[in-house]
């Protein structure tokens, strides 16, 4: 059973690849997903997010005249840097390694 579904990767990225194009991307990213992570173990919504993220980010890289959607709706090389920074945090995350986040040198007060 997939992780994701069409519609969740059409929720992030609009394109011309065919449903069933993006099914398959998706049948052979959560292959890829099982490989990487334990999904025994992980949240069935953090596999969900996982798999639609890096999905759509395939689909980018695979259709050069896709557009993100949503908060990724900025130039496509930088929404691709979005998608990609976000699926390594949750990876990251589901595989030990935590969040780190980056802390600004001046203070906010």
């Amino acid at each position: 059973m997939a992780y994701c579904t069409t519609a969740d990767v059409l929720a992030i990225v609009d394109t011309d690849i065919t449903v069933l194009e993006i099914a398959d991307l998706i049948d052979r990213t959560d292959a890829r997903i099982d490989v990487l992570i334990d999904p025994l173990v992980t949240p069935a919504l953090i596999l969900e997010d996982i798999s639609s993220l890096w999905t759509a980010y395939r689909v980018m890289l695979k259709d050069p005249n896709a557009r993100s959607l949503g908060e990724y709706s900025e130039r496509r090389d930088k929404a691709l840097e979005l998608i990609k920074q976000e699926l390594n945090e949750l990876i990251a995350m589901v595989s030990g390694g935590g969040i780190s986040f980056t802390v600004a040198s001046e203070s906010l007060a």
